[in-house]
C-alpha cells in the first residue's frame, strides 16, 4: 500500500466513523473506571488508612493524572465527532 494515497484515503473515509465510535466507548469506559478508583471511593472502602495502605496517596495521584489525560483525549475525540 506504499504510495497508494487514494486507497489509504478510501479506508480512512470508510472506517473512521466506526473507529471513532469504538475509541470513544473505550475512553468513556476508562474514565468511568478511574472515577470508581477515585479518592472518594477509597475513603468509603478503606477510610484512607495510610498505615495499612502506604502507597495509596501515590496511587490516587497517579489515577487522577491518568484521568486528566483521558479527559483531554475525550475532548479531542468529541471534537472529531462534530
Amino acid at each position: 500500500m506504499s504510495g497508494d494515497e487514494a486507497t489509504k484515503q478510501y479506508y480512512h473515509d470508510e472506517y473512521f466513523p466506526q473507529t471513532l465510535a469504538v475509541l470513544q466507548t473505550h475512553v468513556d469506559y476508562l474514565v468511568n473506571e478511574l472515577d470508581d478508583l477515585s479518592e472518594s471511593s477509597w475513603r468509603k472502602t478503606f477510610r484512607k488508612d495510610q498505615h495499612r495502605h502506604p502507597r495509596l496517596p501515590l496511587i490516587l495521584r497517579h489515577n487522577n493524572f491518568v484521568r486528566g489525560i483521558f479527559e483531554l483525549v475525550q475532548q479531542n475525540l468529541d471534537g472529531m465527532a462534530s
